[in-house]
């Protein structure tokens, strides 16, 4: 503003005009509630820093519990998704490992050793569904089968009233359930079998289950189609015939 005496420039907080020392009583008001502002905002600082320095020792413990609280969640979460975290961590290193475990791969297909391909492909997390080993998709799917067609027969034959689980007929009807899986899903794939990179370890697969079922189960060739063919109580009551009753 300017000084109605002088016609000097008079800033709002100046009590006298600079240039011809006049009394600005114009801007008294002003400096006045200047002046309130001032005071009232010091007295409002000086407040809260007795509150803040009333409460530092709580404000220490919500921090604290604040970080105990985030380092929980993140030990449940890791916690949680260990398996997860361990199982992708083997599928990587089976891709890296490719040329290694291809190589040992090849050395149970070639033996035969079926369960043991399942069990290598299992232990390493192999991942069949996609690259670079997504050509063992269809074996691996026949061989799970033929692997539990083999455990769950020898298993009931060997232990017959002296069940491995709860009681016999549950092994009978694991036994019935694993026979049943291996041979529809070899019959469902044959399109596909047919000409895959593996069908002559399928073919063998096949082979090896039609000898199981005759030596352990007295399932011949002339049976099997009638066997597969009936119900699967039909086909449970014929396995507790020869893995129970006859042994009592």
């Amino acid at each position: 503003m300017k000084c109605i005496s002088c016609g000097g420039e008079v800033g709002l907080t100046d009590e006298k005009c600079p240039f011809c020392g006049r009394v600005v009583t114009e801007t008294a008001g002003y400096r006045t509630d200047l002046k309130d502002y001032r005071e009232k905002s010091e007295k409002i600082k000086r407040r809260l820093a007795e509150v803040l320095a009333g409460n530092i020792p709580l404000i220490i413990s919500a921090v604290v519990m604040l970080a105990l609280l985030i380092a929980n969640g993140i030990a449940f979460y890791v916690k949680d998704n260990a398996y997860t975290f361990r199982s992708d961590a083997m599928r990587d290193e089976s891709v890296k490992n490719y040329d290694a475990y291809s190589a040992e791969i090849e050395k149970y297909l070639e033996a035969g050793d079926y369960s043991g391909f399942v069990a290598f492909k299992e232990y390493h997390n192999i991942a069949e569904w996609e690259a670079p080993y997504d050509d063992l998709k269809l074996l691996w799917e026949i061989a799970y089968r033929y692997d539990s067609l083999v455990s769950n027969v020898e298993s009931a034959v060997m232990f017959g009233q002296d069940a491995r689980r709860y009681r016999p007929q549950d092994d009978i009807s694991d036994c019935q359930y694993a026979i049943h899986g291996f041979y529809h899903e070899y019959e469902a794939r044959q399109t596909e079998i047919e000409g895959d990179t593996y069908e002559a370890y399928i073919r063998d697969m096949k082979e090896k289950a039609d000898i199981l079922l005759k030596i352990y189960l007295g399932i011949d060739d002339a049976d099997r189609d009638a066997f597969l063919a009936a119900s699967d109580i039909e086909q449970e009551a014929y396995l507790e015939g020869v893995l129970i009753d006859e042994k009592e």
